[in-house]
């Protein structure tokens, strides 16, 4: 008998994308064994208010990602007019893909999930995976906590901003991002 096919959604600014989100997409992938990780860039994220065109970190994305054939990319979040909630993506991803639906989160998220809009229904479309971060265990109390999958994923104390000051102050990111991101980052100027 064949299992359901269990897709891993891993959202984000990948403002840029780096090695810290590989090698978590990575972990989670194996942990829970799912067939696939679909990472979505951001559209306009309600939480968030500086960052990059969506064409840039599309891009940035998808050079990432592509000597994993076990990760691909959605550009579901490109057209949605207004800012983009987690729960109308999560609804238009089951309108596309057969399966179970993971959605992978970070301690952070989890910690704001009650502030997000309708979680109750995101709970209703898909299963939620939270992974920690290196400044704090996932705390397992809450609301939600019960329906909750929690990661033993490494943290890595990489972030986005980090990156970005960095090159922003002219320090090398070298070996913070995959190689084809780093090319990326230089030839377009980026974060200057």
């Amino acid at each position: 008998m064949i299992s359901k096919y269990r897709t891993g959604i891993l959202g984000g600014l990948f403002d840029p994308p780096h090695m810290g989100h590989l090698i978590a997409a990575q972990f989670v992938l194996e942990e829970f064994n799912l067939h696939r990780i679909l990472f979505v860039p951001a559209g306009k994220p309600p939480h968030k208010h500086k960052y990059s065109p969506y064409d840039i970190r599309f891009k940035m994305t998808e050079l990432a990602i592509k000597n994993n054939r076990k990760f691909s990319i959605s550009n579901i979040e490109k057209d949605i007019p207004g800012k983009t909630y987690t729960v109308e993506v999560i609804k238009r991803i089951r309108q596309q893909i057969m399966g179970i639906l993971y959605l992978i989160i970070g301690r952070d998220q989890w910690e704001e999930i009650s502030t997000w809009k309708t979680p109750e229904e995101l709970f209703k479309l898909c299963r939620i995976i939270v992974m920690p971060r290196p400044d704090g265990p996932v705390s397992k109390g809450g609301r939600f906590s019960e329906k909750i999958l929690f990661s033993h994923s490494p943290s890595i104390a990489i972030s986005s901003t980090i990156i970005r000051e960095r090159v922003k102050q002219g320090k090398d990111v070298k070996y913070l991002v995959p190689a084809s991101v780093y090319s990326y980052i230089k030839r377009k100027k980026l974060y200057k």
